[in-house]
């Protein structure tokens, strides 16, 4: 069973994603969490609701960069890896309640997104150094992190198309951009001399 302190973070991450910070109570962490109401278990492990605002930000950007941008070569299961690392929770605290917390937000930024597209840049620039990797990753990532929000802001049809139709696709282009300009070369050369023998 989860430790008391583990389920006021769950707990708390859903309540400021639903109510707001400002909205939520310590009575609606403990309530959510199941913990007696008014009897003091939360400040035993939280000096504040700040605090416990504060914990669960740790426990989402305090984790190794292969969580955030798990390694592999598999490129749609990475995607769907990325896709469920941002927590709908967390994405609705990042763009609705930390206007009173910048060194929150940035913090999440720095790690969620800084760390992902540092390692989807350096991925693409080893493998293909004629690409603006940096940019290319800024594309690959802008995509999924756009496809996420709308999934968790707007439900699952936000995007007008699903979550497997949308990871082919961006696999294919990921693929298609970690390989070596002398392989694309050869490849489309292949095509045209199969399209001529036709």
């Amino acid at each position: 069973m989860p430790s008391a302190r583990s389920r006021v973070l769950r707990a708390a991450a859903k309540c400021f994603a639903d109510k707001g910070y400002a909205g939520t109570t310590i009575a609606d962490i403990e309530e959510a969490a199941g913990l007696a109401v008014g009897a003091g278990g939360t400040y035993r492990h939280f000096p504040s609701k700040r605090a416990i605002l504060e914990a669960v930000i740790d426990a989402t950007v305090d984790v190794p960069d292969n969580e955030i941008a798990p390694p592999g070569d598999d490129v749609e299961a990475i995607a769907h890896e990325m896709l469920d690392y941002m927590r709908p929770e967390l994405i609705k605290i990042f763009l609705r309640e930390l206007d009173e917390f910048p060194e929150q937000r940035r913090r999440i930024n720095e790690r969620m997104i800084d760390t992902s597209y540092r390692v989807v840049a350096a991925k693409i620039a080893a493998a293909n150094p004629d690409v603006d990797a940096q940019a290319a990753a800024a594309v690959l990532l802008g995509a999924l992190h756009n496809f996420r929000f709308n999934e968790v802001l707007i439900g699952p049809d936000g995007n007008g198309v699903d979550r497997d139709r949308f990871i082919a696709t961006w696999g294919a282009i990921y693929r298609g951009l970690l390989s070596a300009p002398g392989t694309r070369s050869k490849s489309r050369a292949a095509d045209r001399s199969v399209e001529k023998r036709r």
